[in-house]
């Protein structure tokens, strides 16, 4: 097969109609193709930094020695897959995953003050829901969907006069009903003829 520049993707975000990163309900099984895909009821996190978003597979194997000590053989034991990113944009989405949606709320604009939020830090074990991060380069696109996933890790928030409010988060990734992590879906945009 020949190399080809239509299989070298940018990892941009799409986020034309939604934000780039989507999350809702976690699923059971994932969906066949990135055409079945909606965002239709998901809830959009808005902004992330320049960094982008980060996917950070791990796996643990066990070394199989044989009698004379020589290692012959690995085994697989663990696999975590984390996915990490800061929200650049600080709104309801992105402050419920960050500080959890039952410790954010909010308050409409009204014709005396604008849209108001108040958000809680505490012992709070933030839920496990599903995870849609969209790219877009092109007429070239890839969904990764992280099934059953929590944030596990809250970064820093710095206040500075210099640069933005950031929410920086990592989420851990558990296997759905197919024993799979994260799925990975593209489109290479080239259509036949």
């Amino acid at each position: 097969m020949p190399v080809s520049n239509q299989k070298v993707f940018v990892g941009a975000p799409d986020q034309k109609a939604t934000g780039a990163i989507l999350s809702g309900p976690e699923l059971d099984t994932v969906f066949d193709d990135i055409d079945d895909f909606t965002a239709a009821g998901l809830g959009d996190s808005g902004y992330v930094n320049e960094d982008g978003v980060t996917i950070t597979p791990s796996d643990s194997t066990e070394t199989i020695k044989d009698w004379s000590g020589a290692e012959i053989r690995r085994i697989l034991s663990e696999f975590t897959g984390e996915i990490a990113w800061t929200h650049l944009e600080l709104n309801a989405e992105s402050a419920r995953n960050y500080f959890g949606e039952d410790h954010v709320d909010i308050t409409a604009a009204t014709a005396n003050s604008g849209t108001k939020m108040r958000a809680s830090l505490g012992k709070n074990e933030l839920p496990i829901k599903a995870w849609y991060f969209k790219v877009k380069d092109g007429d070239r696109r890839v969904l990764i969907v992280a099934p059953r996933a929590q944030v596990v890790s809250r970064g820093e928030i710095p206040l500075t006069a210099t640069g933005a409010i950031t929410l920086p988060v990592t989420l851990a990734t558990y296997p759905d009903a197919d024993g799979q992590n994260i799925y990975i879906f593209t489109d290479d945009g080239v259509f036949s003829a």
